[in-house]
């Protein structure tokens, strides 16, 4: 799928999540449903695994964006693309499942090949369950986490709150 640079208005509050693999949306964590129909906008981050969680946070969200990841099964991976670019005032992000990184650590300048043509400032991406942010060649790498506990894993998310040109970012670990 082509991957266009879409401009968005209006957006203050961004949540991220990923790598739910959940078979349906009432089994995603109430703290993550409670936020998806809080946001103004919903980036899921690959390996959703299911339509009817799609469905839901369709339905849910004010506005969504939605990438496939690598769990995700044939039909979802057909029907969504696999990165996505997105424009907020004059800050670029780019969304992508990197499903070839394995686990840390990140191989970020591979991440950075699939933007060439767009150069985001923030990439929004999922696979490794491990949430954490960091900053490579002047670009803000972004890993919500799972989005499902699991273990002694908690789910986690990120919420962006944004103020003109200025961005906050929390990532949460929901403890129970």
């Amino acid at each position: 799928m082509l991957n266009k640079l879409i401009k968005l208005n209006n957006i203050k509050n961004i949540l991220i999540i990923s790598d739910t693999h959940q078979r349906l949306y009432n089994e995603l964590h109430n703290e993550i449903k409670k936020q998806i129909s809080n946001a103004d906008l919903v980036i899921h981050c690959g390996d959703i695994t299911s339509e009817n969680v799609i469905k839901g946070i369709k339905k849910n969200a004010n506005q969504s964006i939605i990438v496939h990841g690598n769990s995700d099964p044939k039909e979802i991976r057909e029907s969504l693309p696999n990165k996505k670019t997105f424009q907020i005032n004059d800050i670029t992000f780019g969304v992508i499942h990197p499903y070839w990184g394995g686990p840390p650590p990140i191989d970020y300048e591979l991440i950075l090949n699939h933007f060439k043509n767009i150069k985001p400032q923030y990439i929004l991406f999922g696979h490794t369950h491990d949430s954490h942010l960091e900053v490579y060649k002047g670009v803000t790498f972004i890993n919500p986490g799972q989005g499902y506990s699991e273990f002694i894993i908690p789910a986690s998310y990120c919420l962006i709150k944004i103020n003109k040109n200025e961005l906050s970012i929390k990532i949460t670990k929901i403890l129970n």
